[in-house]
């Protein structure tokens, strides 16, 4: 297990690496994030619109946007230098791959949702109602189950021809459940209600550990030609 891993933490230190150096990647999917509640938060009508109640939606939007802009691309690199199949070939379980792809995708997706939370808190005015640990448990809850699709569908795709086009149709039928979850929990947080007794929660937490173990399985035969 410790070999496992090792593994795992140098593709996740090597990726994260390259994608600060790199930055365009990160780049775009911020600037997609940050641009898109700019024109939320200057067209809707706050006397119109009750923008604390559903902003969280709005926001959840653009995480499922950004994120799958970000995740998409994970498996860039590789398939640019040719390097995919050494990787594939190394002697190594592929789930320490899959592992070091996901812990990348699954911190960028948690500051994505930091940042936006800030920005949403001076444009838009929402607040998570003294309730800030709530909120952190649905951004990590959610998270790890989008990040888990992410990197397995990203790896379905990466010898795809047109792969980027049809990655979000892959996916995003998926998250359904996964993101109706997230808008209602975020809604009761901004209300100032807790989340621990939310049947939406245990959702939640059971979508993250079926596909957290369905990906990590899955992911070897996802990367076959």
């Amino acid at each position: 297990m410790s070999g496992f891993l090792r593994v795992a933490w140098e593709v996740f230190r090597k990726d994260f690496r390259e994608e600060l150096r790199r930055k365009e990647n990160i780049a775009s999917s911020f600037f997609f994030a940050f641009l898109s509640l700019v024109l939320f938060s200057f067209s809707l009508d706050p006397s119109l619109v009750d923008l604390p109640r559903t902003g969280g939606g709005l926001l959840w939007l653009i995480v499922l946007f950004a994120g799958s802009l970000f995740m998409g691309n994970i498996f860039r690199k590789e398939t640019e230098n040719g390097t995919l199949q050494g990787l594939l070939l190394c002697p190594v379980d592929r789930g320490a791959i899959f592992l070091g792809k996901y812990l990348v995708n699954l911190l960028f997706l948690l500051l994505l949702e930091i940042l936006l939370w800030l920005f949403a808190y001076l444009l838009l005015d929402i607040r998570p109602g003294g309730r800030l640990l709530d909120l952190a448990v649905v951004w990590v809850a959610v998270s790890v189950g989008y990040a888990a699709l992410g990197t397995l569908f990203a790896a379905l795709i990466v010898q795809v021809r047109g792969g980027q086009v049809i990655y979000p149709i892959l996916l995003f039928p998926v998250l359904i459940p996964l993101f109706m979850a997230a808008v209602s929990l975020t809604r009761r947080v901004v209300s100032g209600h807790g989340v621990w007794d939310s049947p939406w929660l245990r959702l939640t937490v059971l979508f993250d550990i079926l596909f957290f173990t369905a990906s990590l399985v899955l992911f070897d035969f996802a990367v076959e030609e």
